[in-house]
C-alpha cells in the first residue's frame, strides 16, 4: 500500500523505506520473530547478495578504464571469496539454508552495476561506477556490523569474529576506493576538462 500511494523523489530514500516496510511485514506475519530466526535470514540473503557482486564485480573489471578501478574489485582484493565461505560457515552453525532472494537495495545496486557495464571505456564512466560501488560497499560495512552484532548477541562468537571481519575487509575496500577517486579518477577528469 506504501509503494503505491506515496511518491519518493529520491531513489535511495524509497528503498530504505521498502526494506523497513518488507522487515516490518516479516514482523507482523510473526510477532514472536527471535534473533536468531532474523539473524539466519539476513546470513542467508547476504550470501546470496555476495555471489551476485562477486559476478558482477567481473564484469564491471571488463568494462572498466582505469587498472586500478579493476584491481580493486577483483575478487582478491575484495575477499569476496573469503566473505562467501565466512557467510557459508556461518549458516551452516544456526542450520540455515540457502536462499536465492536479496534484499531490494541489493537488487536495484546490482541493476546500476549491470547498467554501467555497457560496451565502451572512459574515466567518466569509471566515475559513474565508483557512485555505485561507494554505495554497495557503504551499505555491506553496514549489513556485516549489524550480522556481526546479531551473531555476538546470540552466543556465536567465532561467527561474530568472522562477520567483523568481513566488514573490515568491506571498509577496506571502501577506502581504496576512494583514494582511486581522489588521486586518479577525479585529478585525471579535471585535467581532461582543463585541456
Amino acid at each position: 500500500m506504501i509503494k503505491q500511494t506515496l511518491k519518493y523523489p529520491d531513489g535511495w530514500i524509497k528503498l530504505i523505506i521498502l526494506t523497513i516496510v518488507r522487515y516490518t511485514n516479516m514482523e507482523k506475519k510473526n510477532d514472536s520473530l527471535t534473533l536468531t530466526e532474523i539473524y539466519k535470514s539476513l546470513v542467508a540473503e547476504q550470501l546470496a547478495a555476495e555471489k551476485k557482486y562477486q559476478k558482477s564485480f567481473s564484469k564491471i573489471q571488463a568494462s572498466a578504464q582505469t587498472d586500478e578501478l579493476k584491481s580493486a574489485i577483483a575478487p582478491d582484493a575484495t575477499d569476496i571469496e573469503n566473505h562467501i565461505s565466512r557467510l557459508s560457515r556461518a549458516m551452516e552453525s544456526v542450520k540455515q539454508k540457502a536462499q536465492t532472494q536479496i534484499s531490494a537495495i541489493d537488487e536495484t545496486l546490482l541493476e546500476s552495476l549491470k547498467q554501467s557495464s555497457g560496451k565502451g571505456s572512459s574515466l567518466a564512466k569509471d566515475a559513474g561506477i565508483l557512485q555505485i560501488l561507494f554505495a554497495v560497499f557503504s551499505i555491506k560495512v553496514a549489513r556485516y556490523e549489524s550480522l556481526h552484532r546479531m551473531a555476538s548477541a546470540i552466543e556465536q562468537p567465532e561467527y561474530a569474529l568472522l562477520l567483523e571481519q568481513c566488514g573490515k575487509d568491506n571498509q577496506n575496500t571502501l577506502s581504496y576506493l576512494n583514494q582511486i577517486a581522489q588521486n586518479i579518477i577525479y585529478p585525471e577528469m579535471q585535467k581532461m576538462n582543463a585541456d
